[in-house]
């Protein structure tokens, strides 16, 4: 009898610390590309607007941990305040990006990896082009081609 109590009570016991993590007060974002850190353990925003391929997801404080495939398109961080981890130079909070990964980590985390991005004031749609199509003789020029349409296409639609 008292050595059933104690192990029900050892077993209780650990299983309450059983993969637990420390979360953080507030949800921390980190946005990265290869050449650039645009945020950086940044805590001073109310919510991140973003598409992924099932439709526009709203992340803020606590939301469950998941991954998500971002597509070419927008990301809108709404509520931001100038503060430490903070390099985005506009004033909207607004990017256009060539696609990536979002993370929401189990600490109430948040990082998001980026192929490409650049702030939308920033940003000329002008510039965009269709392939011409000379760079698609090649296998690797036929998919680069193809992701180029479907990134003008995608981009030009949130435009």
């Amino acid at each position: 009898m008292f050595g059933n109590r104690v192990s029900r009570q050892l077993f209780y016991h650990n299983r309450r610390f059983f993969s637990v993590t420390q979360k953080l007060a507030k949800a921390e974002l980190t946005v990265r590309t290869p050449y650039r850190t645009i945020f950086e353990n940044f805590a001073e925003y109310t919510r991140i607007y973003v598409w992924t391929i099932d439709g526009l997801l709203a992340i803020g404080n606590r939301s469950n941990p998941r991954v998500y495939l971002l597509p070419p398109g927008e990301m809108e961080v709404t509520g931001m305040d100038k503060g430490e981890g903070n390099n985005f130079t506009g004033n909207d909070g607004k990017l256009i990006h060539s696609g990536g990964w979002l993370f929401v980590h189990e600490n109430n985390s948040i990082e998001v990896n980026f192929v490409d991005a650049s702030e939308k004031e920033d940003f000329d749609f002008d510039k965009l082009t269709l392939p011409d199509g000379l760079e698609s003789d090649s296998a690797a020029g036929k998919v680069a081609a193809q992701l180029q349409e479907k990134t003008f296409k995608r981009i030009m639609r949130v435009r």
